[in-house]
């Protein structure tokens, strides 16, 4: 069943009276429970398309559907329900909070959605393997360790779809093998759809499709 789709999907950036047509004519249909990776080089829009997908950002054309909702003429509000509900993130640089612990980290979005549920947390931390590390702060953790809390906090809210933009950029090849290994069990054992947005087409070959994009369009 799909979950995700766009239709002639388009975004151009202006700076003044220069135009900068970054993504053109991008139908994409990305089923329930799928491993997708979206590759290309750098700059060849595959970030803008994932901001695109999340909603963070409005496409200068087309339209983007999540579920049967078209999220592109949503207000913010209700544009913030579905992605508090539907979508979890997972980003180069992991954007933990460096005064909170690991466990507070992960726990922090249910929090703002007024639940207090340390426990969820906590399971979330021994999903990815990190239980005895749940008092330290990130500066005590290592890039990997880091990105893995990263990870837990995007699924404590039990989102169905996880995006991923580069995740393994800042890490070693062990750790980006742990990580791609974490994101790969929870769309075979946990059901969840991953879009994954890498420039390594090693890691890229490992999910179960691969959409390349090259000068803004799929190729």
């Amino acid at each position: 069943m799909e979950i995700m789709r766009t239709i002639e999907l388009g975004k151009t950036y202006r700076d003044g009276e220069k135009e900068t047509e970054v993504l053109r004519g991008i139908n994409l249909e990305i089923d329930e429970g799928e491993f997708v990776a979206i590759a290309g080089p750098s700059g060849s829009g595959k970030s803008t398309l994932l901001g695109l997908l999340a909603g963070l950002d409005k496409p200068t054309v087309g339209q983007v559907f999540i579920g049967e909702t078209e999220i592109t003429t949503l207000p913010e509000n209700r544009l913030a329900k579905i992605r508090g509900r539907m979508l979890g993130f997972v980003f180069q640089s992991f954007n933990l909070i460096p005064t909170l612990t690991a466990l507070e980290n992960v726990e922090l979005p249910l929090i703002l959605n007024g639940i207090a549920d340390a426990k969820k947390a906590r399971e979330l931390l021994d999903l990815v393997g990190l239980t005895n590390r749940s008092r330290h702060y990130p500066n005590q953790l290592s890039g990997g360790e880091q990105q893995r809390v990263a990870i837990a906090r995007a699924l404590v809210c039990d989102p169905p779809i996880i995006l991923a933009d580069e995740p393994t950029g800042n890490l070693d090849s062990k750790n980006s093998k742990t990580v791609m290994d974490l994101l790969i069990s929870l769309c075979e054992e946990k059901q969840k759809t991953i879009v994954l947005v890498t420039h390594d087409l090693d890691f890229a070959s490992k999910a179960q499709r691969t959409v390349h994009i090259e000068d803004g369009r799929i190729s």
